[in-house]
C-alpha cells in the first residue's frame, strides 16, 4: 500500500484485510517490547474495550474476566499503573515486578468481515517471558485474541480486543498486556 490509506470511507476488501493485520502486527510489536507501553492506548478507538477471559468462561457467556477494561480511559489507566505503581516511576529499587521480556508467538491470522461492516480478526497466540533474574524463558499464556476493528478514522483501530486464554491460571504474574 503506498500513501496514507483514507479509511473513513469504502475501501477495498484486500486493502481492508492488510490494514487489520498491519494494526496486530503493530499491537505486537508494542507489548513485546516494555519500553513502548505508552504507545498501547494509541493502538484503540475512543469507544474501545480490551478483555483477557478465560476460555471457560467466554463459552459460557459468563462476564467474569481477568481483565475488563470496558473504556480507552481505562486502557489509559493501565498504562498509568504500569509505569507509576508495577515500574516505580523507573527505580528499579522500588519495582513491584522484576524486569520481564514478555515475547508474543502469533498465528496463524485470520481476517473476517461481519455483515454490519466490522472487520473481525483472529489468531492463536502464546506468551513467554523472560524474566532478568533467570535465563530459561516461561511460557506465560496460550490463547486466542478476537478482534474487531474499526475504520472511521485514518488509521485502523481496536474497538474491542478479547484475549481467551485457554487456561484458567496463568503460569506467573502478568503486567503488560497480552
Amino acid at each position: 500500500m503506498g500513501g496514507q490509506m483514507v479509511l473513513a470511507g469504502r475501501v477495498d476488501l484486500a486493502e481492508r484485510r492488510q490494514a487489520a493485520l498491519d494494526l496486530l502486527t503493530k499491537y505486537i510489536r508494542v507489548v513485546d517490547d516494555p519500553r513502548r507501553i505508552e504507545e498501547w492506548p494509541a493502538l484503540f478507538s475512543d469507544a474501545a474495550e480490551y478483555i483477557v477471559i478465560t476460555r471457560e468462561n467466554h463459552e459460557r457467556d459468563l462476564p467474569i474476566a481477568v481483565i475488563r477494561d470496558d473504556s480507552k480511559d481505562r486502557i489509559v489507566d493501565r498504562v498509568t499503573i504500569i509505569r507509576e505503581f508495577w515500574g516505580a516511576g523507573g527505580r528499579a529499587v522500588d519495582r513491584h515486578y522484576n524486569d520481564a521480556w514478555p515475547r508474543h508467538i502469533v498465528g496463524p491470522v485470520w481476517v473476517e468481515f461481519g455483515e454490519s461492516g466490522e472487520t473481525l480478526v483472529g489468531a492463536n497466540f502464546a506468551v513467554y517471558q523472560t524474566v532478568q533474574v533467570d535465563v530459561t524463558p516461561r511460557l506465560l499464556a496460550v490463547g486466542e485474541y478476537r478482534d474487531v476493528v474499526e475504520f472511521s478514522s485514518a488509521t485502523p483501530k481496536f474497538k474491542s480486543k478479547k484475549v481467551i486464554l485457554d487456561t484458567s491460571v496463568l503460569q506467573d504474574v502478568f503486567v503488560y498486556p497480552l
